[in-house]
């Protein structure tokens, strides 16, 4: 009678033991041909003799089908390298694959956990102006360049003859080319990549990682959105250009911060020094990481500030100008609205507005909106985030001097920085 009495008592506080517990989080599945976008925390080489540990953070929430966070930013992949070399047959270019093979997740409840879970990623492409990822998911280097490179050096030859001066510019040129085709493959830290995943992988536990909350009642994302001007202008003619898509609310301490967080770098000014500086690294096929940009206005006034993030050369990046909105007031703590337009750089060409060779950029704008929030809202340092609906202007926007359609739904990002 003794024992029943215990062993009921013994059910009746395990019962409430469990009552009092928080409910575990059930599984999540994560599916083959998902796609991870996620940044390098060390540098990778194709000639690295030890084949040190490969470590990557994601960079981008994965959601399923449902709307849940399934790999919430800040996962963290574990890989090795898994070959480098160089190819035997004609381009013979340097190549190195990655092996990413593990995954720690952060489980965003009370107890603040990380789950471990064995995963197979397949690296699909590399934001780089010069590294590119084959079929067989190696990332390769460019070509050997051959008959290019003949005519190039009777170029020279020739203009020797002519114009000394040009001749040792173009040489000069073609050498940094060829240094640069031959280099070895390689990624510094803060590369970014994507990666897709080769089979179905099931986790013991659901994140619960959610989007910062919209912006709180004393802010008025409609509002902001009505008093920011659509687009930034090319200061010699007044031409419109990029668009001005986000709207961030801070100090000027916090936006330092939440840039250099997700990776952006500060871009020089445009001197007559930080241009040649940025051609002389183009001669000679490397990347600028300070490299200037074309001065863009905000009702007359020039950016406070510009970050980037240059994609190994001269040709590719990610950047972003950033003014102090004029009209709006500054805060008890310092916070003040900062109007931001982003463009992605994807090639060069001449410009008849400007004059001067200038980048070409992604017609697709609200793409490069979407990855700053993303990059910034993935810090842990955005509050608040809401989408304001814009009124489109009457006709058809540019770029590129008016030889792309400029995609874009004119919603401008708020976001409230912490």
């Amino acid at each position: 009678m003794e024992c029943s009495r215990r062993a009921l008592r013994w059910l009746f506080v395990c019962a409430a033991a469990l009552l009092a517990a928080p409910a575990a989080l059930p599984a999540q599945q994560v599916s083959s041909g998902d796609t991870l976008h996620i940044r390098l925390l060390e540098r990778v080489h194709s000639h690295h003799r030890a084949r040190p540990a490969v470590r990557a953070l994601v960079i981008a929430p994965l959601a399923g089908a449902d709307g849940r966070v399934l790999l919430p930013p800040g996962t963290i992949l574990f890989g090795h390298y898994a070959g480098s070399g160089i190819e035997r047959f004609d381009g013979k270019r340097h190549w190195l694959a990655l092996q990413l093979d593990s995954a720690a997740v952060p489980i965003f409840d009370a107890a603040n956990d990380t789950v471990h879970a064995a995963v197979s990623m397949r690296v699909v492409a590399v934001d780089d102006a010069r590294e590119s990822v084959d079929s067989a998911g190696r990332i390769v280097g460019p070509v050997i360049p051959s008959v290019i490179h003949s005519k190039g050096d009777w170029a020279v030859v020739a203009l020797g003859v002519l114009h000394p001066v040009t001749a040792i510019v173009l040489a000069t040129t073609l050498e940094g080319e060829m240094k640069e085709r031959h280099r070895a493959v390689s990624l510094d830290a803060g590369t970014e990549l994507s990666a897709v995943l080769t089979r179905s992988v099931a986790l013991p536990r659901r994140t619960e990682w959610k989007l910062p909350p919209p912006v709180p009642s004393g802010v008025n994302p409609d509002s902001i959105a009505a008093s920011v001007p659509l687009r930034a202008t090319l200061r010699a003619r007044n031409l419109p250009s990029d668009i001005v898509g986000i709207a961030v609310i801070g100090t000027a301490e916090q936006l330092r911060e939440v840039c250099a967080a997700a990776g952006f770098t500060l871009a020089a000014r445009m001197t007559l020094g930080s241009d040649f500086k940025t051609f002389v690294r183009a001669a000679k096929g490397e990347g600028y990481g300070a490299q200037p940009v074309s001065e863009l206005v905000l009702g007359g006034q020039p950016p406070d500030v510009v970050y980037e993030k240059v994609a190994d050369s001269f040709l590719k990046r990610h950047h972003f100008r950033v003014w102090r909105s004029p009209s709006a007031s500054v805060s008890d703590d310092g916070a003040t609205l900062w109007l931001i337009a982003a463009t992605h750089d994807t090639g060069l060409t001449f410009s008849k507005q400007r004059d001067a060779f200038t980048h070409t950029v992604d017609p697709r704008v609200d793409l490069e909106r979407d990855k700053v929030v993303s990059d910034l809202v993935a810090t842990g340092r955005v509050a608040a985030l809401s989408y304001a609906q814009r009124v489109a202007p009457p006709g058809s926007a540019t770029v590129n001097g008016g030889h792309a359609t400029m995609v874009t739904d004119w919603r401008l990002a708020v976001l409230v920085l912490k």
